[in-house]
C-alpha cells in the first residue's frame, strides 16, 4: 500500500469576525494558509479540510486530522444523511457551511486515492497541530487587520517557503522545537463507535 499522506489542519476566528486557516503536511513540514473576511470557527475548520484535500491529489491514501469534531463529524458521519435528505438537515433546516461541506465531498470524490478524517485533541504537545493552530491564527489576525485577500493566500507557493523562514518573519522568535518522532495517529473512538488507527484506516 502506498505511504499515508498524513496532514494537520486547523481553523480559527478572530474577535473582529475573519477567520484563518491553515494546513500542514507531516513529511517535509509543507504548509499554506488563508482566510476570509466574515466567518465562524466552523467555517474556517472546514476550509482548512477543504484546501488540504485540493493540495494533495493524487493516489496515495490521504489522513486529514483537525482538533474540531464538528468538522470531523461533519463530513465523515453526517454528510451522508444530508446527502441523502437533498443536503438538508433532519428537521429540515438547510445544512449549515452548505457550500463548504459540498466542496469538500466533491473534493472527496473527485480524489484518485482515499480519504479519511481523523479528530486530534489540540494543544497535547503534539507540534503538527501546535503549529497549525498558530499558522490559522496568524492568518485570522491577518484577515481581521485588513491585510488578506490576495488570492486568498498568504503563503503564495502553497507550502514551499520553509517554516524557518515564515517564523522569522511573522513570529517572534522562539527555541527550536526538539525534532518529534512521527508516530500514527493513536486509536479513536467517535460517536458511532468506531475506532480508526493509521494501518486499518484504508483496509
Amino acid at each position: 500500500m502506498d505511504a499515508v499522506i498524513i496532514v494537520s489542519t486547523h481553523g480559527s476566528a478572530a474577535p473582529g469576525g475573519a477567520i484563518g486557516w491553515a494546513w500542514i503536511n507531516h513529511a517535509g513540514g509543507q504548509f499554506d494558509s488563508g482566510g476570509a473576511a466574515r466567518g465562524n470557527e466552523q467555517a474556517a475548520a472546514l476550509s482548512a479540510l477543504l484546501r488540504a484535500i485540493e493540495a494533495h491529489p493524487g493516489d496515495e491514501p490521504l489522513l486529514v486530522e483537525s482538533g474540531s469534531q464538528y468538522a470531523i463529524r461533519s463530513v465523515s458521519e453526517w454528510s451522508e444523511g444530508w446527502k441523502r435528505n437533498d443536503w438538508r438537515s433532519p428537521s429540515g433546516e438547510p445544512v449549515p457551511n452548505l457550500d463548504l461541506v459540498q466542496g469538500i465531498d466533491r473534493a472527496v470524490t473527485e480524489r484518485t486515492g482515499p480519504v479519511r478524517f481523523h479528530w486530534v485533541r489540540g494543544h497535547v504537545g503534539n507540534p503538527y497541530n501546535e503549529r497549525v493552530d498558530q499558522l490559522a491564527g496568524f492568518a485570522a489576525e491577518e484577515w481581521d487587520a485588513g491585510r488578506g485577500g490576495v488570492g486568498e493566500m498568504l503563503v503564495p507557493d502553497a507550502g514551499m517557503i520553509p517554516d524557518a523562514e515564515l517564523r522569522s518573519a511573522s513570529f517572534t522568535a522562539e527555541a527550536p522545537e526538539p525534532p518529534a518522532r512521527v508516530t500514527p495517529p493513536a486509536p479513536v473512538g467517535t460517536a458511532a463507535g468506531r475506532t480508526w488507527v493509521a494501518d486499518t484506516l484504508f483496509d
